[in-house]
């Protein structure tokens, strides 16, 4: 019969159990049934020279003859009804484990089963998590590295065949060459460390729930990140402050490159930026120092990729503090979501209102 031939509640369960003999068994745990009852199985299951221990109100049996006991419960609850023993109809725990629970109609278990609400995860992560992450900190740190030394080379190359470093064509080819390490980097670690999918990292198809998530993620970081800007400006008063992003002066104002600027930063940096900082970077650091410090050094090392040549003090500390803030939201949301969609949607609202802004202004 399974996880209880009572199985009135968690503690009523047949589990399995490791006896220090070598025939594996199966316990039914009947301590909810009436004395009578578990003496008249006691009978049946003597009969018919079933291997049996009783400890207490617990029946022993060999695993191999699980299904013979089984029969014996339910010719019982034939021969005595429902009245005289066996527990009411209702859910109780699963005898098989195949799902939580298992609606028992008076007499033996049916084929309805029921799934609770999955327990809520909480924002940040509680000290002694254990997650596993990805063990593949060395693949991380290859394109950590790798994807902005081979972008540079890259578009020096083009300069080297009189192509402007801030035109247009640099700009794509560079993002090109950046994505393509990081999208690579991600694939070889979940196919050398993983089970081959990306979805180790977190990819999944988007919901229509991360867009509300995402929303109000995207508000959080996008308000932190002018209030830390807001205070480095009346710090460094009086300070040039001026815009240096590679991106924005590689693009003037036609639609064209507009456009291209909008899938550059709204489409292409989320996706690509997201599956390798929130999904490996985050995943190899979580692995190596667990789950809370691996949220705060990947907005780290996010914020520092984001470093140019000929910055200002005041303007790397602006970036570097903002962006940092914003790494930080979005890894609570991987970690909180167990998957990217929400930080990828954030990601884009985040670059969207700064695309709005500069253009606007």
């Amino acid at each position: 019969m399974g996880r209880g031939a009572h199985a009135g509640s968690r503690g009523n369960a047949i589990v399995p159990i490791i006896m220090p003999v070598e025939t594996p068994t199966w316990e039914y745990r009947l301590e909810a049934w009436p004395a009578t009852a578990r003496e008249a199985l006691g009978v049946l299951v003597r009969d018919a020279e079933i291997p049996n221990e009783w400890r207490a109100s617990t029946l022993i049996v060999p695993t191999e003859r699980r299904p013979d006991v089984d029969a014996l419960v339910a010719s019982l609850a034939d021969e005595r009804g429902n009245g005289n023993g066996l527990p009411p109809a209702g859910w109780y725990a699963d005898p098989w484990s195949l799902s939580p629970w298992r609606w028992w109609d008076g007499t033996t278990w049916t084929g309805y089963v029921s799934v609770p609400p999955k327990a809520t995860r909480p924002w940040f992560p509680p000290k002694g998590d254990t997650t596993p992450g990805l063990r593949a900190g060395g693949i991380a740190v290859a394109g950590y590295i790798g994807a902005p030394v081979l972008s540079l080379l890259f578009v020096l190359v083009l300069s080297a065949l009189d192509v402007s470093v801030h035109s247009m064509e640099a700009l794509v080819a560079g993002q090109a060459v950046l994505w393509s390490v990081l999208f690579g980097a991600s694939v070889v670690a979940v196919r050398r460390q993983g089970n081959g999918s990306l979805r180790e990292l977190g990819l999944q198809r988007l919901k229509l729930c991360d867009l509300g998530s995402g929303t109000v993620a995207a508000l959080i970081g996008r308000f932190g990140a002018g209030a830390i800007a807001l205070v480095f400006f009346v710090i460094f008063r009086g300070e040039t402050i001026r815009r240096s992003s590679t991106v924005l002066r590689s693009v003037d104002s036609t639609p064209l490159e507009i456009a291209v600027l909008v899938l550059i930063l709204v489409v292409g940096a989320p996706f690509f930026e997201e599956l390798f900082f929130r999904g490996l970077v985050q995943g190899a650091l979580t692995a190596r120092f667990g789950s809370r410090r691996a949220i705060w050094m990947q907005a780290l090392v996010f914020a520092l990729i984001h470093y140019q040549v000929g910055m200002n003090l005041p303007q790397f500390l602006i970036t570097f503090t903002s962006i940092a803030a914003v790494g930080l939201v979005l890894g609570v949301l991987r970690w909180h979501y167990e998957r990217l969609g929400p930080g990828m949607v954030a990601h884009a609202l985040f670059n969207a209102v700064v695309v709005v802004v500069i253009f606007a202004t």
